[in-house]
């Protein structure tokens, strides 16, 4: 049984039983209004899995990172999450993009035969994602945003809220916020409240706005960078505690600081028209990984951006790409960032 205390200390202990694990940004801070200690919240980012065989047809130079490290930790997260229950609850979240539908076909499958094709041929990693002991809670990506409308996928969510200061969601919405159609701008402002789950409806309307996205590119060089994302200095893992590589607004380069600003601002909207108490946004969609900070004395707001299992990050260090292999963590007011390589 874990100790409610440790369960951040679980966490790395079980990832460097099977990976080297480096440090890529941790914050600790009260400001933060995450205090439970007994939780875990834990972030896998966008794996953007299709099919080999479209892989080859396509001319894709990504694939997913990693897949043999990415089935091990899925499968220990599992092991961690049950042991430390009941004391401890270590909730698990894939914040979209799980699938590239984008990728797989061109268009919408109306029979789900994608969705379907890239389960059968990643059998083994959707099979532990969706075990039932895991109990994974999955977002809706701009890649996979169509999964809404087929069975199995239909009960999948654009955003949650961690209660009390935290938004989750994939984060592709901040691409859409300075394009939308004023009709819909309250709309996304619900995805940003607890009162208002997105049904099918909502993703509707929103859907053109997504589809816009695609605009003809074909992704065979990239999805998201066509260079490695820097992500600042890493160190190694490790328990000793204090912040580390955390980017803040107005000492940091502007592209460490990515969508902080779009997320403050419609956070504060939230909390202006719902009474909500949003104070940090947790999101993928950028294969960027990084925790950057808005920090004014008198505003504090968080945004920790998990990363990828596709494309690849840099260093501040060494400019040498790197397969993106990024998990998140959140309790107990820290946030924890780690990049993971297979041992050996």
């Amino acid at each position: 049984m874990s100790a409610a205390m440790s369960l951040h200390a679980d966490l790395l202990a079980s990832l460097q039983a099977i990976a080297r694990v480096q440090l890529v940004a941790r914050l600790q801070d009260d400001r933060l209004n995450f205090p439970q200690s007994n939780e875990l919240h834990v972030f896998i980012p966008d794996l953007h899995l299709i099919t080999a065989a479209r892989r080859v047809e396509g001319g894709y130079q990504y694939g997913t990172n990693h897949p043999a490290l990415l089935l091990a930790v899925v499968k220990s997260l599992r092991a961690l999450q049950l042991a430390a229950a009941p004391a401890g609850d270590v909730v698990v979240y894939q914040i979209g993009d799980l699938f590239d539908l984008w990728r797989q076909v061109d268009g919408l499958d109306p029979n789900a035969n994608a969705a379907s094709a890239i389960q059968n041929d990643q059998a083994s990693l959707v099979a532990a994602l969706r075990d039932p002991d895991l109990n994974a809670q999955f977002l809706l990506g701009n890649h996979d945003y169509d999964l809404y409308r087929f069975p199995n996928f239909d009960a999948w969510q654009r955003s949650f809220i961690l209660a009390p200061s935290v938004m989750l969601l994939h984060g592709d919405v901040f691409d859409w916020v300075e394009k939308l159609p004023d009709e819909l701008q309250n709309l996304v402002l619900y995805l940003f409240t607890a009162s208002h789950p997105a049904g099918t409806a909502d993703l509707e309307k929103l859907r053109p706005v997504n589809n816009q996205q695609r605009a003809g590119r074909k992704f065979r060089n990239f999805i998201q960078n066509q260079v490695a994302a820097p992500t600042g200095h890493w160190r190694e893992a490790g328990e000793d505690g204090g912040n580390w590589n955390v980017q803040v607004a107005g000492t940091a380069p502007a592209e460490m600081l990515l969508y902080l600003d779009a997320a403050r601002q419609k956070c504060g909207e939230a909390n202006r028209q719902f009474g909500s108490r949003l104070g940090m946004a947790v999101i993928g969609h950028t294969h960027q990984a990084r925790i950057a900070v808005h920090d004014s004395g008198d505003e504090f707001f968080a945004l920790m951006d998990c990363g990828a299992w596709i494309e690849n990050c840099c260093t501040a260090d060494d400019p040498t790409p790197l397969p993106n292999a990024q998990i998140a963590a959140l309790g107990a007011n820290e946030a924890r960032i780690y990049q993971l390589a297979p041992l050996g």
